[in-house]
């Protein structure tokens, strides 16, 4: 009775001991801790005579360097078929945009078009062309940028809002993005949503004295249910989901208006990109902790770049567990270097023909913080 009983059992458990474990650290090893899946450049987008240059960048520079994604800030400057109205003043053509989709293509670099859909509709007292077409979707009419400009720092006027509750909003902003996203051939969209000092405007009659984490995490989940339709994975800005107050990050870099709980409100497969210039907290395991994919997004320091991209290799390497799939590990994608100014005068500077201060800094910044992929990268 014993042996009948407990002789297939011990055969088992002989079977199990004898067989070489696969443990934790060897499936560390295994993990490519070293190779980041998203090595990006956001860059201002051309003009139309400037795309010529940019694509001989893109396909002889940004392979060197490493560059895996590219990011361009294309907003309204392209000449939108379904919204005519909106295309500023020397937009792109199709034809334009189609040949820089295909300089990434040569070059193996995953193209990512980026417009900003609800707060940088001014820049100081210019309002945008989206607010100028369609007046109705401004949150705040009778709350304008100072004329003439005064910049007010983090606790004044700086940008105007769209409404995210105008009941007409998307049947403007979704045709236009459809046609951004099929033009560039786009598995991705960034759609900005940093720095939306005006939200819940308490005069609005849709939201106004709304919750604003509520109204800010339902705009964010259409956008993203819209080019989930599509296909299409949406990148956002990190800092409105961010409590400004906690994190002493204060207005820019993180919310003082309420809209950081809005962080358990929306869906887990958006990318999140994690902007700090000034230094770099640990804000982009945050992030992964709470189950978003990250990219450390650093400017102009190279210090804070190296940093940043330090933190990522951290996380990477040390967060795995015995099953690594959806870790923090995993979730920490790699860096997205931004620039704020014209390719041209990025490029100018990359190729040491510029002496503007702000290109130069950001260009060696760029410059270190791919360095330092490469040798990372090479290591074993």
């Amino acid at each position: 009775m014993f042996r009948k009983k407990f002789v297939p059992v011990l055969i088992f458990l002989c079977g199990v001991l004898c067989v070489p474990a696969i443990t934790t650290a060897q499936k560390h090893k295994e993990f490519p801790w070293n190779k980041l899946p998203v090595k990006g450049l956001l860059l201002s987008v051309p003009t139309p005579a400037e795309v010529p240059v940019l694509c001989d960048f893109i396909r002889n520079a940004l392979p060197k360097e490493g560059v895996n994604t590219l990011a361009l800030r294309i907003e309204y400057s392209y000449q939108f078929k379904s919204t005519p109205e909106l295309a500023e003043k020397n937009a792109l053509s199709e034809q334009d945009l189609k040949s820089i989709v295909k300089a990434c293509k040569d070059a193996n670099i995953r193209f990512v078009p980026t417009v900003n859909l609800l707060a940088h509709q001014s820049e100081k007292t210019e309002i945008g062309p989206l607010l100028k077409q369609y007046p109705q979707f401004d949150e705040s009419p009778d709350y304008n940028p100072p004329v003439p400009w005064k910049d007010g720092g983090q606790f004044d006027f700086y940008t105007k809002c769209l409404c995210p509750t105008h009941p007409d909003l998307f049947k403007v902003l979704f045709p236009m993005i459809d046609e951004l996203v099929a033009v560039c051939e786009a598995d991705v969209l960034h759609v900005g949503l940093d720095e939306a000092w005006i939200i819940a405007y308490n005069k609005c009659p849709r939201c106004g004295g709304g919750d604003r984490s509520e109204i800010f995490a339902d705009y964010v989940t259409k956008l993203h249910d819209h080019l989930k339709e599509k296909n299409c994975e949406m990148w956002m800005w990190s800092d409105r989901l961010l409590d400004g107050k906690t994190t002493n990050l204060l207005g820019w870099q993180a919310s003082m208006n309420d809209t950081h709980r809005a962080i358990d409100r929306i869906p887990k497969d958006i990318v999140i990109c994690d902007w700090k210039y000034e230094d770099a907290p640990p804000t982009p395991a945050y992030f992964a902790m709470k189950g978003f994919n990250v990219l450390a997004s650093p400017c102009y320091k190279a210090d804070v770049a190296v940093d940043q991209v330090t933190q990522v290799y951290a996380a990477r390497k040390n967060g795995t567990r015995e099953d690594f799939s959806l870790t923090l590990a995993e979730r920490m994608k790699g860096v997205f270097e931004t620039s704020w100014m014209g390719p041209g005068d990025f490029i100018k500077a990359y190729y040491g023909k510029s002496d503007y201060k702000l290109a130069v800094d950001n260009v060696n910044a760029f410059k270190k913080l791919f360095a330092e992929i490469r040798k990372v990268e090479q290591s074993k």
